[in-house]
């Protein structure tokens, strides 16, 4: 899939000035107006830029479209939110995007960042915001998704909008019930396991210099470089791109460099990563959301020192999709692959409840 830009001709300044021109009642071909609209939208861009949470929020919003495009079951992917657009309802708001799948499937979709301190504090969105995007939605009798970056966490989840708890003026979700009900395999997201440790192995020129001097140094020049799954070499292309890319976004932390040293000359050294604790028994471990690792090469490519100095990085999405064909097992880079399907039961067994509940109380007053 590829990103369009819609507006290269800058055809949408045309109407913002004629927008201002209206706001001034003046015509747009009046010098001064012109001139007050150039300095109203430097200052409003300059704003914007220094605020660096509607910076983070934009920065998630592209994010998302981008993730959508890579995990590959999307047809379409519109920003649904921008132009002008008329409604007889004065208390409606367009969600950030439409999306529909290649199943024909038609979303909208509202995105939000969370940065939350306390793993309990829950998500919350006012019930009178959320009406606005509901009533549009219903006006194209459509779905409303909330698409939520929980960014401590560097995880999504896709919830639809019937599936928040009310609390009066408010409908909050938890991170916990957030992944219950989770609904990214409705885009292609998944979770992806394998062996460790990944690593990447260095061998030493041997015919330059490689002695390990007294001090435990050695200065030597890199005559190869492989890559290995479980302590055992990729050889396979694909595989070993899938392995770097695990390697480098995956959310395993440990690293070692353990090196292997004969006559006091260097043969290899490794950089070795593995998750901290793993069952060894089981001979797999998480490495994490396919939307998680696109999550993380997004904001390698748009942050590359932590400030964000891009909302969107100049590749297109299909250079950040990591598609597995579904009868890919891998040799030596084995793969386990979980297909992670929404929990409602909570929700169910609360309905019961509060039907009981009112029977009771029924029950009662006769």
């Amino acid at each position: 899939m590829k990103r369009h830009n819609a507006d290269q001709k800058g055809f949408q300044l045309l109407k913002m000035l004629d927008d201002f021109a209206q706001s001034e009642g003046m015509s747009i071909n009046d010098e001064i107006i012109f001139q007050n609209f150039i300095q109203s939208l430097s200052k409003k861009v300059k704003r914007h830029r220094d605020n660096p949470i509607r910076i983070y929020g934009f920065r998630v919003e592209a994010m998302f479209a981008h993730i959508a495009a890579a995990l590959g079951k999307s047809q379409l992917i519109t920003e649904e939110d921008s132009g002008s657009f008329f409604s007889v309802d004065e208390n409606i708001r367009r969600p950030d995007f439409r999306l529909i799948t290649k199943s024909g499937e038609q979303l909208f979709i509202e995105v939000k960042n969370f940065h939350h301190k306390n793993p309990m504090e829950p998500f919350v969105v006012k019930s009178t915001y959320l009406g606005t995007l509901k009533r549009y939605a219903d006006t194209f009798s459509l779905p409303l998704k909330f698409a939520i970056f929980w960014s401590r966490w560097n995880l999504w989840t896709l919830i639809d909008a019937s599936k928040f708890s009310s609390t009066g003026s408010d409908y909050t979700i938890t991170f916990f019930d957030a992944m219950k009900r989770n609904e990214m395999i409705r885009i292609g997201d998944q979770m992806i396991g394998t062996v460790p440790p990944l690593s990447l192995r260095l061998y030493a020129d041997t015919n330059k210099p490689r002695s390990v001097d007294k001090n435990g140094q050695v200065h030597f020049t890199i005559g190869e470089a492989s890559i290995f799954a479980g302590g055992h070499e990729v050889v396979d292309e694909y595989e070993k791109k899938l392995a770097w890319l695990f390697m480098l976004h995956g959310r395993w932390e440990r690293v070692d460099q353990p090196a292997e040293i004969t006559n006091g000359l260097l043969e290899y050294t490794d950089f070795s990563i593995s998750p901290e604790k793993y069952d060894k028994k089981q001979g797999f471990a998480m490495v994490g959301f396919l939307s998680e690792l696109i999550t993380s090469n997004y904001k390698l490519l748009t942050s590359p020192e932590g400030e964000i100095l891009q909302l969107t990085p100049k590749q297109q999405p299909d250079q950040l999709k990591v598609l597995i064909p579904n009868d890919f097992a891998g040799n030596v880079l084995k793969l386990w692959r979980f297909i992670i399907q929404p929990n409602y039961d909570d929700l169910a067994t609360k309905k019961d409840n509060n039907a009981n509940s009112a029977d009771a109380k029924n029950h009662a007053a006769d």
